[in-house]
């Protein structure tokens, strides 16, 4: 692997931590050491006062390098690793030593997992023992339930104008308490729902309020159904073996309540693809002040199956700068394995290891084929999805028109299909670059759009993220 300044910066991904590796690499405090075919480098570094820390890059997958430090910093690579990084370039010596029995350890752990990924999704199988302890999750759960219900049904009757300074601590505290109960999403969207309040006694607009609430009685109206019928089928084991499992399986509502999915669990439940294909077609972040939280969220399409999937990045405000963040990425990515979170149009994804190889026109014309052509289709679905409390109001799609319309003064525009059904499309942030298209990129492309509903107009209409072409991708946000 070769190191330059240029890999080290985009290694990082932090500029005080490049700055402050320099610095330690000028002081000499490292003892330098690396392995025999050199896919290793590692060493002891004076850490202050007379602490030292052991740290290393293990190159030995050099596409995607592995620091590790014994060190207390949260950020990685720390500036530790970045100093032998600097050391490396200097051309400062390295001894020649046997790699070091933990990182051994860990290489093996390593392996392990992705010989385990590479083997065919095992049937998850459940057994008296695991469905009595989540039936007793579920009673917790459930008693969670029973008490957010409480809470509601007070918010409800003291009414979103009665929101003083008083109540809202006191549902503040009463929501805390939430947190015992394994139902952290419901805990969330209760503090969405004091936020919105909030901001409502400021404008006297309680919309966003009222719209909170309902999602919060469906949450937890649905979520209490659920969790019974779970709680039924775990009681009533071995009869019903996988009847609680299929649920799980097949409904977005487990993570709404809280649940964080496993990546083993997605992948030995089948919710997995080997070898997938991704292109992302629009990027953008920004912060949630409610749930103290910076967001990166990428809009990817899935080459595979043609699925539009978003990869989101969740850093809480405490730990962002020690945390890496996600950005726009232009080039095409292969994954040895792409983990995908049941229960939604638009679901979530992650992976591991990817392989980056440049977009051509054959990836382009391959995303755009998904497209959908029939706009009478996709208003139904999205209308259909907008309508139900616990689905996403903005679900994305991939849309080939036949024509473009540039229509009024306020700067909308429609497309229609063969058919000559309409969408509006809004033009927010950078989208008004969609006037700049020629018709005949608009007409032999597909946009990704991401469909809202504006209630003063009753209009659904969507907003363009990006157009893509058989020259590539036209990014409106960034």
């Amino acid at each position: 692997m070769e190191i330059t300044e240029e890999f080290i910066n985009r290694f990082t991904g932090n500029p005080s931590t490049v700055s402050n590796g320099r610095a330690i690499a000028g002081k000499g405090d490292f003892a330098l050491h690396e392995s025999e075919d050199g896919k290793l480098l590692f060493g002891v570094c004076k850490g202050s006062g007379s602490s030292s820390y052991n740290c290393s890059i293990d190159f030995s997958e050099p596409d995607k390098p592995i620091p590790r430090c014994s060190c207390p910093s949260r950020q990685n690579p720390c500036k530790h690793a970045v100093a032998l990084l600097f050391h490396k370039l200097n051309g400062d010596k390295f001894t020649i030593e046997s790699i070091p029995e933990d990182v051994t350890a860990k290489r093996e752990k390593k392996a392990k997992k992705q010989a385990k990924l590479a083997e065919e999704p095992a049937p998850a199988v459940m057994t008296k023992a695991k469905a009595a302890v989540a039936a007793k999750k579920c009673r917790m759960q459930l008693e969670g339930i029973a008490m957010a219900e409480k809470i509601l049904g007070n918010i409800i009757r003291i009414g979103l104008h009665g929101m003083d300074r008083e109540n809202y601590n006191l549902y503040s505290t009463q929501i805390k308490e939430l947190g015992n109960y394994y139902i952290s999403g419901v805990q969330s969207a209760f503090l969405e729902l004091l936020s919105a309040a909030s901001a409502g006694q400021l404008n006297q607009s309680f919309a966003e309020a009222m719209e909170q609430i309902n999602y919060v009685y469906a949450l937890l109206k649905r979520g209490k159904s659920y969790l019974q019928n779970k709680l039924s089928d775990y009681e009533a084991f071995p009869e019903t073996p996988n009847a609680a499992l299929d649920l799980m399986l097949h409904s977005a509502i487990e993570e709404q309540l809280g649940y964080a999915w496993k990546l083993t669990e997605l992948h030995d439940n089948g919710l997995f693809i080997r070898n997938a294909e991704l292109l992302q077609l629009s990027f953008d972040s920004f912060n949630d002040n409610t749930l103290m939280l910076s967001v990166d969220n990428g809009v990817w399409i899935i080459l595979d199956n043609g699925i539009i999937a978003n990869k989101i990045n969740y850093r809480p405000f405490s730990a962002a700068k020690n945390m890496s963040q996600d950005d726009s990425f232009f080039n095409k990515i292969e994954t040895e394995g792409l983990y995908i979170y049941p229960g939604a149009k638009n679901p979530r994804v992650r992976w591991d290891k990817e392989n980056i190889r440049e977009a051509g026109a054959g990836d382009f014309r391959k995303a755009v084929s998904y497209s959908r052509g029939d706009f009478a289709q996709v208003i139904k679905e999205v209308k259909a999805q907008i309508i139900n409390p616990l689905a996403d109001k903005h679900p994305v799609y991939l849309l080939r028109a036949s024509d473009l319309f540039y229509t009024d003064a306020a700067g909308d525009l429609k497309i229609a299909d063969a058919g000559g059904n309409k969408i509006t499309l809004r033009l927010k942030n950078s989208g008004y670059l969609l006037k700049m298209a020629s018709r005949g990129q608009v007409e032999g492309g597909a946009i990704t759009c991401s469909f809202s509903y504006d209630l003063a107009d009753d209009l659904l209409y969507a907003i363009p993220l990006s157009l893509i072409t058989e020259q590539g991708v036209i990014r409106f946000i960034y």
